[in-house]
């Protein structure tokens, strides 16, 4: 992987780039500083400029960013310098502007109270915890740790991650068939998670039984059920930065006790990369890449198919065609039939209209004739007629 520069403008500036929000300088290699002497004068030079100076010291910026650009093997060097000229100085103010409020009490994020049941060594134990830090002092096996693991738990992290069992059934209190835990975390601020669903506090209940069963209920202050899925879980860890299973947020006994008995090196520096994430980092570049792969051997076979599916695309096509003109062809002849049947229709019409004039004149002459039969029999003499025979 090809290795990345930081272009430091002044002191503040490389403060504020080391900060938490600022991850991309946090993943910069500094050796690079070592290897090119080149960039040595210009970091320094740059380290010097402020005020009217910092045009100058862009455009240097600029020239080094044409000159990674032609180095083999970090095409995406260019993107990520533009990214930052465009979006660093909005970054920087708002790092400058958390720094402002620097020791105050945070707003979100912060672990209200815990209630247990039947959890551990504990029938029922609730702690309501300060703003800021807090101490859990008591005698061995009074169970102070079991309250880490109880935060654990109900914040979906592995059971084997507390180092105080194997599943959920052992944290559940000898004797008893279910435990509960449920953790009250602050949800206040400009960057509450949902603050009109789950107002100024989210509750989440974890309950888990002997037969190894486990739910969620992820409530609200006022006590809505607003979810119970654990993907929603994630979600609220993940937008207030809530890690449980690093060694950087929850650390274990086992896991000083590991870290202090680390005698060489390498197994230090593992612990380190696994509590900076980078480890986690590095294997979700290697999903990235096998699913990269995977996706390129899938496009591979679908461009082989394609000639394929095109002459089976013409062929439907082809037969798509001669059906819709047959389709049309019956349209026609279902037309023509309908305008042969109204032409016949029209023919008798039109034979009836004929006869039905016929009948008019007919009806006309009617009492004209009847008026001469009528005038023919009163000049008509009256005669009898004699029958031959008679006489």
């Amino acid at each position: 992987m090809a290795k990345r520069k930081i272009t430091i403008e002044s002191d503040e500036e490389s403060t504020l780039d080391s900060s938490q929000t600022s991850k991309r300088a946090r993943t910069d290699d500094a050796d690079e500083q070592f290897e090119d002497p080149q960039s040595q004068p210009k970091a320094s030079k740059r380290e010097k400029v402020n005020g009217k100076g910092k045009a100058k010291a862009r455009d240097d910026a600029s020239e080094d960013e044409a000159y990674d650009a032609q180095q083999p093997g970090e095409e995406n060097e260019e993107y990520e310098k533009q990214f930052e000229e465009e979006n660093g100085e909005r970054i920087r103010q708002q790092i400058e502007l958390k720094r402002n409020t620097f020791g105050g009490i945070a707003e979100h994020g912060i672990i209200e109270s815990i209630e247990m049941h039947q959890f551990m060594c504990h029938k029922r134990l609730t702690f309501t915890f300060g703003p800021q830090i807090n101490f859990i002092i008591g005698h061995n096996g009074s169970g102070k740790s079991a309250v880490l693991s109880a935060i654990t738990i109900a914040l979906g992290g592995k059971a084997n991650s507390t180092g105080r069992g194997n599943g959920l059934k052992s944290f559940i209190r000898e004797g008893q068939g279910a435990s509960e835990v449920t953790i009250s975390l602050k949800n206040q601020g400009e960057e509450a998670y949902k603050p009109k669903e789950y107002g100024k506090s989210i509750v989440i209940t974890r309950k888990f039984t002997k037969e190894g069963s486990s739910s969620w209920k992820i409530k609200s202050k006022d006590g809505r059920v607003i979810s119970t899925k654990k993907d929603e879980l994630a979600a609220i860890c993940d937008h207030m930065n809530i890690q449980v299973d690093n060694p950087m947020n929850v650390l274990t006994q086992d896991a000083a006790r590991q870290f202090l008995s680390a005698s060489h090196p390498s197994d230090k520096y593992k612990f380190f990369l696994r509590g900076t994430q980078l480890s986690q980092l590095s294997d979700e570049y290697d999903t990235c890449l096998d699913n990269i792969n995977q996706t390129k051997k899938v496009l591979h076979q679908k461009k082989q198919v394609i000639p394929d599916l095109e002459a089976a695309f013409k062929e439907a096509s082809v037969r798509f065609n001669e059906a819709n003109k047959a389709r049309e062809q019956r349209f026609k002849a279902d037309e023509l039939k309908k305008e042969l049947a109204w032409a016949h229709v029209a023919t008798k019409q039109e034979e009836l209209e004929t006869k039905m004039v016929e009948v008019g004149k007919l009806e006309r002459r009617l009492p004209k004739i009847k008026a001469e039969v009528a005038t023919a029999k009163v000049r008509m003499p009256s005669c009898h007629y004699e029958d031959p025979k008679s006489l």
